[in-house]
């Protein structure tokens, strides 16, 4: 597989990597990424899942244009779980 292919195949994930996020939002200055995420998420940037141990890339995004406020799309900090429907006989 070409190295293009891998590339533009990463890119398209949906849960990036806090590398690839710093890089992503800081650019030249990604190495900033974790002190600043520290404290965005206090005000509600999107948790690491548990599971993936990546950060869901449209939720980041989003919390993004919404504290810069071009949108009013509310964003969950972190997972609410694995859902219990009870079991009905």
């Amino acid at each position: 597989m070409s190295r293009a292919v891998q590339t533009s195949r990463a890119s398209a994930s949906l849960y990036k990597s806090e590398t690839e996020i710093g890089a992503l939002v800081l650019g030249a200055d990604a190495k900033r990424w974790p002190d600043i995420a520290a404290i965005w998420e206090r005000e509600g940037l999107p948790r690491i899942d548990p599971l993936t141990g990546k950060r869901f890339w449209p939720a980041v995004e989003t919390f993004l244009l919404r504290r810069h406020g071009l949108t009013r799309t509310f964003v969950p900090a972190q997972v609410d779980g694995v859902e219990n429907w009870p079991v009905q006989s």
